[in-house]
């Protein structure tokens, strides 16, 4: 993105007031300009808010939107970033959106206003960053503003979290089951003991069969943990292979080859190349005879630990070692005094296993007023219900999902 501060990127700056609301400034940018004044200030957003999630920081927007804005004929994307401050002038929320155009070209189009993600679930995450308290506020102000700035027909939301189950969204937010999802924390004791003695009988028994499989053959394991920057490219290289090998296993839960197309892979590439600038990249993975046999990507922010895409070797998979990865990585965490491990998003038995703590997040959409929104409103979810059984249908025969396919349903 070009980090410099222009006063055209900038298209309007309002002060709104919904019922039982504070007053929220509202301030947004319209293009890739006028980011570098925001970092400190979005960055420091990000470090107050737990769960700290990767898709919502600075630096996952700002790569995003390099290698997956679209401008052709199907599509064209603009960005919005919204930007939303209480009356003392406190950075409360950054709402990172985009007005997708459909066609991308001619007088008859569509206009989305979505959260930056529109890709394959390289973005598990998709919303704004903003405190629980703040969620219907947030909702309300840029609604409100998106009534006066005329700038797209509906708006899809996505991982809004509430303050309580009594918080409602607002009225014109139709709800969506598939744009609601949920994060799995798991909270660390002191102790890896400690954190197994409260585990079920059943997790228990699968932990030892993963140890006790390797022992009984007399294999041995070596845990290695890659953070430098030379060492992401091959790195990458190996968790690319055996994700896509994963993803080609047959088995009742099919599992879809995320970085299967060339824009996922250099996307991840660069920003978990500048993620271990940082000191904030882990690459655990499982060697047994000089061979990466199970790999899963660590993120680490603070005291938090986010655990993202694996993938293993299909030959190994009666050792049970990606779950050996996992609880490798727990006790490293643990270890090193972490104090959350975010076991990452979506329902699924390998996270419900260990217990975690689950925070739900909504989403739906508001549709413009008027016959012409409406009925555009109405063609599009058609076209998407459509595309997204064959999506679904896709993985099911083809795990190796294109892109293009995902993006008609997101």
């Amino acid at each position: 993105m070009t980090m410099m501060k222009s006063e055209a990127s900038i298209v309007a700056s309002a002060h709104l007031c919904a019922e039982g609301d504070p007053m929220l400034s509202v301030e947004t940018i319209i293009d890739d300009s006028g980011l570098h004044d925001l970092i400190a200030q979005w960055d420091s957003l990000h470090e107050r808010i737990s769960p700290r999630l990767p898709f919502t920081t600075h630096l996952w927007a700002s790569i995003w939107w390099q290698h997956y804005k679209r401008s052709n004929v199907k599509a064209k994307d603009f960005p919005r970033l919204f930007l939303l401050r209480n009356d003392s002038g406190e950075l409360i929320a950054v709402a990172p959106m985009v007005v997708s155009q459909r066609p991308g070209y001619g007088p008859l189009n569509a206009k989305e206003l979505q959260f930056f993600g529109a890709d394959s679930n390289v973005t598990e995450f998709r919303g704004p960053l903003c405190s629980p308290e703040h969620t219907p506020a947030v909702v309300r102000s840029i609604s409100a503003f998106l009534d006066n700035a005329n700038g797209a027909d509906w708006v899809q939301w996505r991982g809004l979290r509430l303050q309580n189950t009594s918080t409602i969204l607002p009225a014109e937010i139709r709800q969506t089951p598939n744009l609601e999802t949920t994060v799995h924390i798991l909270h660390l004791p002191s102790s890896w003991e400690q954190l197994r003695a409260n585990l079920s009988r059943n997790m228990k028994q699968a932990i030892r069969k993963c140890y006790n499989s390797l022992g009984a053959e007399k294999i041995t394991y070596q845990l290695r943990i890659i953070d430098k920057p030379g060492e992401v490219p091959a790195a990458l290289d190996r968790l690319f292979t055996l994700h896509s090998a994963r993803a080609s296993v047959a088995a009742s839960i099919k599992h879809p080859d995320v970085f299967a197309s060339p824009v996922s892979r250099a996307f991840m590439l660069q920003y978990c190349t500048e993620l271990a600038r940082r000191g904030a990249l882990r690459i655990f993975q499982l060697v047994i005879n000089d061979e990466v046999v199970a790999t899963r990507i660590g993120f680490k922010f603070g005291d938090e630990l986010y655990l993202y895409y694996s993938g293993y070797d299909p030959r190994w998979a009666r050792y049970s070692v990606m779950t050996t990865v996992v609880v490798e990585a727990i006790k490293w965490a643990i270890d090193n005094k972490f104090r959350i491990v975010n076991l990452s998003t979506g329902a699924d038995i390998s996270k419900a296993r260990w217990e975690p703590e689950v925070i739900s997040y909504s989403g739906g959409f508001s549709v413009r007023k008027g016959y012409r929104s409406r009925t555009l409103f109405d063609v599009v979810s058609r076209f998407r219900e459509q595309s997204l059984r064959a999506m679904i249908g896709a993985v099911l025969v083809a795990p190796q999902l294109p892109d293009a396919l995902a993006l008609f349903a997101v």
